[in-house]
């Protein structure tokens, strides 16, 4: 399958890293409007056509399908463009910035067999991966409530420049990171969710940051969800627990390890089993990802894996792991979030 890449920023780099190791796709071209960044991407990855116009590109590539980089607030008349020509659709999250932009997307959609996938990165990651298995295999049994904790450094590039585009956004850089714990909650308790009570607070230097701390509570008829939202944090983390009727599950998303805690009695005895099950447990699954983290990016398995679900989500007209009703719900869960930041 052809591929084509709209979007040409350093996002572009991870996704074409990833895809040198995806068989059955080809990059066959890219484009983006700053040529200077087009001209960088092409050259790195050699990408022998290169274009500044999307409709040029969709006129002189037979492609399969395009890859959306671009800020989501053009994700909306690339995506259409493509889905109008018969070519299938990968966008960088979120699907949109506000669900009345994403509607005139899924209005298309219902109207072809165009199929259109958003790149949710954390849930094609192998921890995430194998908690979301757990769940539908009713290893966990009912959810309760799925908590996530989004811990950002200040120093991170994104925030720590008041001229990234991610800062016009609604929500300012809360509002561009949000989809990712939102999702993440999803996964676990469900699409029907709602925000029952949002707090913020402003902890860090930065003037051109509003807020740059939240707690938002979720509630749904799966389970309940909670986020937490840290700019000020020591050190990246993305920590995860989903609490069930039968099990915990401690996902730590970073270092890709999880921890399924089962029933167990009050006494000495049953706690000292536990922690041995438990360090045991976490001991192999340090071996484990060391070994992967020292041999591969951060972002290539979830988006090797993004790609190949993708490409045989097309090949076999089978719905995406992340469908346009999810992304949607994502975007909505996100918005009503900002509204009350």
């Amino acid at each position: 399958m052809k591929l084509g890449i709209v979007g040409c920023g350093m996002v572009a780099d991870e996704h074409l890293r990833a895809l040198r190791k995806v068989s059955g796709i080809q990059v066959a071209a890219a484009c983006d409007r700053d040529e200077k960044a087009l001209e960088r991407l092409s050259r790195k990855w050699n990408i022998k056509s290169r274009y500044t116009d999307l409709d040029k590109m969709l006129d002189n590539q037979d492609l399969s399908m395009i890859s959306v980089l671009t800020p989501p607030q053009s994700h909306v008349p690339i995506a259409l463009e493509a889905i109008k020509r018969g070519v299938h659709v990968i966008v960088e999250k979120p699907l949109t910035t506000t669900v009345e932009a994403a509607q005139p997307l899924m209005d298309a959609l219902a109207k072809t067999h165009v199929k259109l996938t958003v790149d949710h990165i954390m849930l094609f990651s192998k921890v995430m991966m194998r908690a979301i298995n757990l769940v539908k295999e009713g290893a966990v049994g009912n959810v309760l409530n799925a908590e996530i904790a989004y811990l950002v450094p200040p120093n991170d590039a994104m925030t720590s420049n008041p001229n990234h585009w991610s800062h016009a956004l609604p929500g300012g850089r809360i509002g561009e990171m949000l989809p990712h714990p939102i999702y993440a909650v999803q996964s676990m308790a469900g699409n029907e969710l709602s925000v029952d009570q949002v707090v913020t607070d402003k902890c860090g230097d930065y003037p051109w940051m509003k807020h740059d701390e939240l707690k938002a509570l979720l509630r749904g008829k799966e389970g309940s969800g909670s986020i937490y939202v840290s700019f000020n944090s020591p050190r990246p983390a993305t920590n995860m627990t989903v609490y069930g009727t039968k099990a915990i599950l401690k996902i730590d998303i970073i270092n890709q390890t999880i921890m399924q805690l089962q029933p167990k009695g009050f006494s000495k005895v049953d706690s000292a089993r536990d922690l041995l099950g438990q360090s045991g447990n976490l001991f192999l699954a340090v071996v484990r990802n060391t070994i992967d983290f020292l041999g591969a990016k951060a972002m290539e398995y979830p988006l090797r894996n993004l790609y190949a679900s993708f490409m045989t989500n097309v090949a076999t007209g089978t719905d995406p792991i992340v469908t346009p009703k999810m992304a949607y719900e994502t975007v909505r869960i996100t918005e009503d979030i900002c509204k009350q930041i």
